[in-house]
């Protein structure tokens, strides 16, 4: 059985993401959309409005773990209007270690990721390794 289309858009985002690939990126994410990181102290916590604010989260991402943060992509499941990525993320700050299981769930429309929703398996870690 084929993939959803909506599923491969999500994978090769990722895959943007993960190669830096800036035009990629651009394509996907309009300008409007947002992108809800969890958390109360974190450098990463809050809503970030606009693609321009996105980029600059995915660039503290880097920045913040001296270019340490990477993800492995578990499954993608997805639908005309949403899909849903599993992923581990690893990074060293600071002294410490993130490896936490996370869930993107994506609103997409009109072959757009229009607003993200990250949730993670345990928020203390990581808005601990984040603060």
């Amino acid at each position: 059985m084929d993939e959803h289309p909506n599923a491969t858009l999500v994978r090769n985002l990722f895959a943007a993401f993960k190669n830096a690939d800036l035009p990629a990126i651009e394509r996907v994410v309009p300008e409007d959309a947002v992108w809800h990181f969890p958390g109360h102290d974190g450098k990463l916590a809050g809503d970030h409005a606009g693609r321009d604010a996105i980029l600059r989260f995915l660039l503290n991402v880097g920045a913040l773990t001296n270019g340490t943060f990477h993800l492995d992509l578990v499954d993608v499941i997805a639908n005309d209007r949403h899909a849903v990525a599993l992923f581990e993320g690893h990074g060293e700050r600071n002294g410490r270690t993130l490896q936490n299981p996370t869930c993107l769930r994506m609103r997409i429309a009109n072959g757009q990721v229009t607003e993200l929703w990250e949730f993670v398996w345990d928020l203390f870690h990581v808005d601990e390794f984040w603060s």
